[in-house]
């Protein structure tokens, strides 16, 4: 009787270490990817990267010469000025608002089963650049084309961020529900001071399984997600954060573990001694 509730003491102490180590990824997951303020959240600096700017004004200005509906002579005419005004763009509200939008539907396409197009309207902020430049070039009226919605970048299809959403309803809860297991291990144990000990053993199993996942989050990521255009330098940020964030709290747990292992230990010296 004694072996059998010391063996469905372990396995409940399994189980809360299994869900102990899924705990912190799967709750920063469900806050900053899942969730669209958490993931607008960081993503919001961004629109200061020069890199991902460019992609932007680059396209827009591709739009506006590519669209036929600036004559030829006129494109040479008026294309210095276009990169001046382009570049000026990303002071304006209309990019701001842009780049919300760009990032919104960023945010639906990466949870769409399948590949999918990031379209973005660029028509407000083509206006603005034609804008400037009519206000530059005396006696110039540019056109403005009749649907300036351009796919920016291809979405690749990532069954990874599919799957784990299945965890996020879950994702607060699965702290606790591994508490109240290691608690009812101990209570069914026969030797509870060795279960303390294993207990705590198993806290540091999962702090140490985090705080791996943290350090090598890059090679979790599919390659085709962090070298896609436009793509990629987004998620290398959040694998960024992700390993800032999770980095802290696995030591946390870690130093929690291994302070319930050593009083574990300490308890099973104290009754061998007695």
């Amino acid at each position: 009787m004694t072996t059998a509730r010391d063996f469905f003491a372990v396995l409940l102490l399994i189980a809360a270490m299994i869900l102990g180590a899924l705990w912190l990824p799967a709750v920063w997951f469900s806050d900053h990817v899942v969730d669209e303020d958490g993931f607008l959240e960081i993503t919001q600096p961004l629109a200061d990267d020069p890199e991902l700017q460019r992609t932007l004004t680059d396209s827009a200005v591709e739009e506006i010469l590519e669209g036929g509906n600036v004559p030829g002579w006129l494109a040479e005419r008026i294309t210095p000025v276009l990169q001046e005004q382009s570049n000026r763009l990303t002071d304006t509200d209309g990019y701001g608002t842009l780049w919300d939008v760009a990032m919104v539907e960023l945010h639906g396409a990466l949870f769409t089963p399948g590949a999918s197009d990031l379209d973005v309207d660029l028509a407000p902020v083509i206006d603005s650049v034609l804008t400037g430049v009519e206000d530059n070039v005396p006696l110039v009226e540019i056109p403005r084309p009749d649907s300036a919605t351009i796919t920016l970048a291809r979405i690749p299809d990532v069954p990874l961020l599919t799957h784990a959403t299945a965890l996020t309803p879950w994702a607060p809860r699965l702290g606790p529900i591994a508490l109240v297991l290691a608690v009812l291990a101990l209570v069914i144990a026969a030797h509870r001071r060795t279960m303390v000990t294993l207990a705590g053993i198993g806290a540091i199993c999962a702090g140490f399984a985090a705080l791996t996942l943290s350090r090598s989050i890059d090679t979790v990521v599919p390659d085709k997600v962090d070298q896609a255009t436009f793509l990629g330098p987004i998620v290398q940020v959040f694998e960024e954060q992700f390993r800032a964030d999770l980095l802290p709290q696995s030591v946390i747990m870690l130093g929690a573990g291994a302070l319930v292992a050593a009083t574990g230990l300490v308890l099973v010296g104290l009754r061998r001694r007695s």
